[in-house]
């Protein structure tokens, strides 16, 4: 569905979608916004055994207007969150293939992955699709910092990542 969609203009949002749990490690994309030196937020969604500790951890370092978790949202809103973000982060450890970077560039955004993530790093090229940070607060910051200083380059990115999933990934009915 968004390979056919329009790409929309940036937001000021980094996009995170994923189960809430230790091995996604949202905990460390939390604690890379207290570093940030730009105006950007970020927008964690999903489910899991951890919502409730991610809350409290934002909620500690004093992070309410600068991070929003939603759960449970709709297709539609998926979408929408997708499209309107000005970048995707997916900094989970070691995962084997993860559709949050694929659906990331379908909606033609540029993807921040970590140098540990595993299957995102199939995808994720530096500077050419997106950013790969170590898995380290104050470089996943600068790498935020980064999308959202160049926002030319973050398009180029993006566009380059549509353009890699409309040219290497099987289409669902291929699947």
């Amino acid at each position: 569905a968004l390979l056919a969609m329009d790409p929309a203009e940036f937001g000021d949002e980094l996009f995170y979608p994923s189960r809430l749990e230790i091995l996604k490690r949202q905990a460390l994309a939390i604690d890379a916004m207290r570093h940030v030196r730009t105006p950007v937020k970020l927008v964690l969604v999903g489910r899991g055994p951890d919502e409730r500790s991610l809350r409290e951890r934002i909620a500690a370092l004093g992070l309410q207007d600068r991070i929003r978790l939603e759960v449970g949202v709709t297709d539609d809103r998926l979408h929408e969150l997708y499209r309107d973000a000005l970048g995707v982060y997916f900094g989970p450890f070691d995962e084997d293939f993860g559709y949050v970077t694929i659906e990331g560039f379908a909606a033609a955004r540029p993807v921040v992955t970590l140098t540990d993530s595993g299957g995102p790093l199939e995808f994720v090229r530096q500077e050419e699709t997106g950013l790969v940070a170590i898995p380290e607060p104050k470089a996943v910051a600068a790498a935020f910092d980064r999308i959202w200083s160049d926002r030319e380059a973050a398009r180029a990115w993006g566009l380059a990542g549509h353009r890699l999933v409309r040219e290497t990934v099987p289409e669902w009915p291929a699947v």
